[in-house]
């Protein structure tokens, strides 16, 4: 088997600033092949990538995006980045016709993600975007897949069981598991892959056309655990140091 696929997440945040432009331009002239970025929805109804509800953390200033228009949070820096508007990114992937791109649904309606599939509809990419939600949200996917049948959906597990049951309910053709920045998750994650035989899953999955990633590997280590158990992507922070150990 060739080595995984390294997906940027947040858009490879040692690159740039989180889900910024220019961290994704950075991450994919490093040699990833998928950048990941969070999408909110603001006051007026524009799209925006940021992480956290409010924008303290990064900028300063704490504003909540979806109590917020957009002509306020576009006057806002990222580490000296403007904060990326959806449109950014669906122009990065005209630009970048060989790369994939994943939006996790932070929004707060299905209604939302059906819109934000229409928009990314529109601009000819669908083909190439994968919106991404946690398994207790598919009916988020099920929104944008019914608004637009053709996008991609990826599914995030709770727990690594069971994965290809999850994408197949789902209507998921990308699952992407591992840990959340919590005590105790990454553990919890090799415990699960270990007694749920991960590296079977990911075969199988892929003899369904359902494609099994995993991270987020920031140490080498867990770079190479996440190979070794056959996840045929692995989600970094630092898309350099990820494909120097793979």
């Amino acid at each position: 088997m060739s080595h995984p696929a390294v997906y940027a997440h947040r858009c490879g945040m040692a690159a740039g600033p989180e889900n910024t432009v220019a961290a994704a331009r950075a991450a994919l002239a490093e040699g990833a092949s998928a950048v990941e970025c969070d999408i909110r929805r603001t006051a007026d109804g524009q799209f925006v990538a940021f992480h956290d509800a409010g924008t303290g953390r990064l900028c300063g200033r704490d504003w909540k995006i979806a109590a917020t228009a957009w002509p306020h949070l576009k006057t806002l820096r990222v580490q000296g980045e403007p904060v990326a508007h959806l449109d950014d990114f669906l122009n990065l992937m005209i630009l970048r016709p060989g790369s994939d791109f994943y939006f996790e649904l932070a929004l707060e309606r299905p209604s939302d993600a059906a819109d934000l599939a229409r928009q990314i509809a529109r601009a000819g990419v669908q083909n190439r975007a994968y919106l991404l939600a946690f398994s207790h949200r598919t009916a988020f996917l099920d929104a944008a897949l019914e608004a637009v049948p053709g996008i991609g959906a990826a599914v995030m597990p709770l727990y690594p069981a069971h994965m290809l049951r999850t994408a197949l309910k789902a209507g998921a053709s990308k699952v992407c598991a591992g840990w959340v920045d919590w005590p105790l998750a990454k553990q919890l994650f090799f415990f699960g892959a270990a007694a749920c035989d991960f590296k079977a899953q990911a075969a199988a999955a892929e003899a369904e056309g359902v494609e099994i990633s995993a991270g987020i590997a920031n140490h080498p280590r867990d770079v190479r655990r996440l190979a070794d158990l056959g996840a045929r992507a692995v989600w970094t922070d630092d898309v350099r140091m990820a494909l120097k150990y793979l």
